[in-house]
């Protein structure tokens, strides 16, 4: 994918990963183009896997599976076949480092992210 261009599904998000491009930057980047076109389209096509292929490839996997579940729940709609079974990672995984933070990311972490033990602020799939 092309620098100048932000990713049309999760599908383009997974391999601009896989192509060495910053993670944070591609999800912000996708949530961007979701908030503008927001169609059940953005999440139907499964992602390449990225366990076994990039660091962090498991957490990448099932990030990706639940901000699916996150993004078709908004539209009404139902999970994409894909993001199941659920994969949960073995080891808890908290955005914000640090023990004071990790009691608030505990509870207001979507329930899709919480599944897959992964812990998320909220405000942190929204954008302006």
């Amino acid at each position: 994918m092309k620098s100048s261009q932000r990713p049309k599904n999760l599908a383009e998000v997974a391999e601009g990963i896989l192509n060495g491009e910053e993670a944070g930057f591609l999800v912000r980047d996708f949530l961007h183009e979701f908030q503008f076109q927001g169609n059940i389209s953005m999440v139907i096509t499964p992602p390449p896997r990225l366990s076994g292929c990039v660091e962090n490839g498991e957490r990448y996997d099932a990030f990706l599976q639940a901000l699916a579940v996150t993004l078709a729940s908004r539209l009404g709609e139902a999970p994409p076949h894909w993001t199941s079974p659920c994969i949960q990672l073995k080891t808890p995984w908290f955005a914000t480092p640090g023990l004071a933070m990790r009691n608030y990311l505990l509870i207001s972490s979507p329930a899709p992210f919480r599944m897959r033990n992964l812990f998320i602020d909220e405000d942190s799939l929204k954008v302006a």
